[in-house]
């Protein structure tokens, strides 16, 4: 039964950001500029809640007092892995058309992608074998910031000059890698058990590090009161989503 539970989510973390992206391309620009910040805002709440309230405090009962110390070592390990990863396969959350790292190789974005996708499909697996409601809470962060880095990714394959239907494929062949890390990590930690809490800490290293690094320099672009109000509102309800499935986990 759980092995299900991490299938959807991975289908649904993969190529059903693909398809809400397909279907969000078709809206006005205006509309589309709109919904990403919304979007950028909610994933942030989500994202740093999950991390924060959610993957570390449970890495860390999953583990001795003696350990603890290991665990934030994981924290710390995985957002400098996550830093140098990012130098190797330039694996960014831009948002921007012009953007001249990734306006420099299309290929090179598909390549991070596949491998960021492979990295959430890990998360997610282990967020499962945690708790359904914890498996949950991870799945939505996961979600929730692929949507906009899937419609900046999409928006730059087309702008460096592949065609709609091509792009479209190459970023489901992309997405694609998240299932089956996923069900590798099931049946590899469903027997380590020992190296779940590790896997949590990096899993929350990566929420971390995508939410401070990528997410918030974008929300800093809009300087407009109006602006800021809206992105506490879909803060504040991203962090209401995962506090409310965090209430369910026993």
């Amino acid at each position: 039964m759980l092995i299900l539970w991490i299938v959807l989510f991975s289908l649904l973390g993969s190529i059903g950001a693909i398809l809400i992206v397909a279907a969000f391309l078709l809206l006005h620009e205006k509309i589309q500029k709109a919904l990403v910040s919304c979007l950028i805002s909610y994933a942030t709440g989500t994202l740093l809640t999950a991390a924060l309230l959610g993957l570390i405090p449970h890495a860390l009962r999953h583990t001795t007092a003696d350990n603890s110390s290991t665990i934030l070592s994981a924290v710390l390990a995985g957002i400098i892995l996550f830093f140098i990863l990012e130098k190797l396969v330039i694996w960014r959350h831009c948002h921007e058309v012009e953007c001249p790292v990734h306006g420099a190789a299309g290929p090179i974005i598909l390549v991070g992608d596949a491998f960021h996708n492979a990295t959430d499909g890990v998360v997610i697996a282990a967020a499962f074998l945690t708790s359904i409601p914890i498996g949950i809470a991870a799945s939505i962060s996961v979600i929730a910031h692929e949507i906009p880095q899937e419609v900046g990714d999409f928006a730059i394959l087309l702008h460096v000059g592949y065609a709609k239907k091509k792009a479209f494929v190459l970023n489901v062949l992309s997405g694609l890698t998240t299932l089956p890390a996923a069900i590798l990590a099931y049946y590899a930690l469903a027997t380590a058990h020992v190296a779940i809490p590790y896997v949590m800490a990096i899993s929350a290293a990566s929420f971390l590090y995508i939410a401070l690094t990528d997410l918030y320099p974008e929300l800093h672009r809009e300087v407009r009161f109006q602006y800021a109000v809206r992105q506490f509102i879909m803060m504040f309800i991203g962090v209401g989503t995962i506090l409310l499935l965090l209430q369910f986990h026993p």
